[in-house]
């Protein structure tokens, strides 16, 4: 006697259209920017919606992406991509982070329609001009923080920067050295003074500064003591490329007060286990 088989039990496909608003922000919270503008938003109506949450846009950060380094992700691409997540932000856009692409006009297009901007963050970002950024700055009244990688930073922006935002707290500039091996070895004071205009820009118009990382920028033993006699709220002090930087024991002195330092590598050894601290990267 045959035996007939049991009938197969259909699971009910799931439809993912019909998964609940919160859940859906839930899922794009784990979403970078990109895959949201290129993915999750896509899959139907629903989810768009859902991708429109203002909530979802205030953080917006388009850096270390493949697209952003891909021949697809051209600058007006991702520029029209930045202004949706803008737009999407409905004003509450609290941090952006961004690489390569920037533009002045987009800096102009996040002054007219963030309102709540605390946070900027610019990497290799070539097609800006140093007034406009400036200017931006200077735009965005509730502005805390500002990181610029490789970028030219000019003591008249630092300035400009001071004079429109005095209370800021947060910096970091990073930029590769291209004057080593020795290339200015003979000792010039104006040099030595030009390699700290940056550092004497800082103490005189950034004395709220709780955070400064200088990355690779010309800065000598002069250029730290104007830091933190301008700077008496520092609490994060950042000079672990700064090739030029000599550690002696006015320095560690003047360094005891701040919270946590960073040395150049070359001192790490000699500093650490002292009375003056050292965070490791």
């Amino acid at each position: 006697m045959d035996v007939e088989p049991s009938p197969l039990i259909v699971t009910p496909v799931r439809d993912w259209s019909e998964l609940p608003l919160d859940a859906l922000s839930t899922i794009f919270m784990k979403l970078g920017t990109i895959e949201i503008l290129m993915g999750g938003g896509l899959v139907c109506r629903s989810w768009l919606q859902a991708a429109k949450s203002p909530e979802l846009w205030r953080f917006v950060d388009m850096t270390h992406h493949k697209m952003v380094f891909s021949t697809k992700g051209s600058r007006d691409t991702l520029c029209a991509m930045a202004i949706v997540a803008i737009d999407r932000s409905d004003g509450q856009m609290e941090s952006f982070s961004a690489q390569l692409f920037v533009t002045s006009e987009l800096l102009d297009y996040i002054v007219s329609r963030a309102n709540s901007l605390k946070s900027v963050h610019l990497t290799n970002c070539c097609f800006l001009w140093t007034h406009k950024l400036g200017r931006f700055a200077c735009k965005c009244p509730l502005l805390e923080e500002i990181e610029l990688s490789h970028q030219k930073m000019l003591p008249e922006l630092i300035r400009h920067i001071g004079s429109g935002h005095p209370k800021l707290k947060h910096l970091r500039i990073s930029l590769p050295s291209i004057y080593l091996n020795g290339v200015h070895s003979e000792y010039d004071e104006s040099w030595e003074h030009m390699k700290n205009e940056e550092a004497f820009a800082i103490a005189e118009s950034l004395h709220e500064l709780r955070f400064l990382r200088m990355e690779g920028r010309f800065l000598s033993n002069d250029g730290v003591y104007a830091i933190i006699k301008g700077c008496p709220r520092l609490e994060f002090l950042d000079m672990t490329k700064c090739s030029d930087v000599v550690l002696n024991n006015k320095l560690r002195a003047c360094c005891a007060k701040i919270k946590h330092v960073l040395f150049p590598k070359r001192y790490r050894s000699l500093v650490h286990g002292s009375s003056c601290p050292l965070v490791t990267s």
